[in-house]
């Protein structure tokens, strides 16, 4: 019997953990007028978009507004979670999915309502940035996924706590409720159905996917 990998570094998680710390200190240096530049330029909005799909899509996540240090030490819970269970590869398409997905869904919407005048032009333009798709993505997945208990206990119980703010909104159809709520049911039948996927195969190879992560 080959030896067992040896457990995975949380590559992603820690990468992506930095980066988002480096974007938040930098962005503290900024002045007001540039800062406000920046949001604007990053802004994944139905105006941002239709210029330009790419950038604000890659950028947006640094860009956090509020309660920076909570979405950071969130996104790190959950994602170190998904990566230790999936590796960084599936982790990563996940939290791409994710916030793709969200803001997809929820610029999406406010698209269709300025076009048929159920909201003023002026919503093309609103701000839309963060990292907090991505954050209730992963702890979403964390809760369906995670090898720890206890700690599948705690992003569960992080979920149910920012429940009210992440969902503020969601009947009146607002850009930040429809982004989180889609990015949390996207993320749940992607996990459950790999749950189910593995679960179906035979006893080695269900090993075999836990250990390397591609069920």
């Amino acid at each position: 019997m080959p030896d067992p990998p040896p457990p995975r570094r949380l590559v992603l998680t820690i990468t992506f953990a930095a980066l988002l710390a480096f974007a938040e200190a930098w962005r503290a240096l900024l002045s007001a007028g540039a800062s406000a530049h920046l949001d604007a330029w990053a802004s994944t909005n139905v105006a941002r978009l239709s210029t330009e799909p790419i950038l604000p899509l890659f950028v947006s996540p640094f860009v956090a507004r509020d309660h920076q240090i909570v979405w950071l030490a969130l996104v790190a819970l959950g994602m170190g979670m998904v990566e230790a269970r999936w590796g960084w590869a599936r982790t990563l398409a996940l939290a791409v999915a994710a916030h793709v997905g969200g803001t997809v869904m929820s610029e999406g919407i406010v698209w269709w309502r300025v076009e048929h005048g159920r909201l003023p032009e002026s919503a093309r333009h609103q701000l839309d940035v963060g990292v907090s798709y991505i954050a209730v993505s992963m702890l979403t997945a964390a809760v369906i996924v995670g090898t720890s208990t206890t700690l599948r206990i705690v992003a569960g119980i992080a979920l149910v706590v920012i429940a009210p703010d992440i969902t503020s909104g969601l009947t009146g159809l607002e850009v930040a409720a429809v982004g989180h709520v889609t990015a949390c049911v996207l993320t749940g039948i992607v996990t459950t159905c790999s749950v189910v996927r593995t679960k179906r195969m035979p006893d080695e190879s269900r090993r075999t996917a836990d250990t390397y992560g591609v069920s």
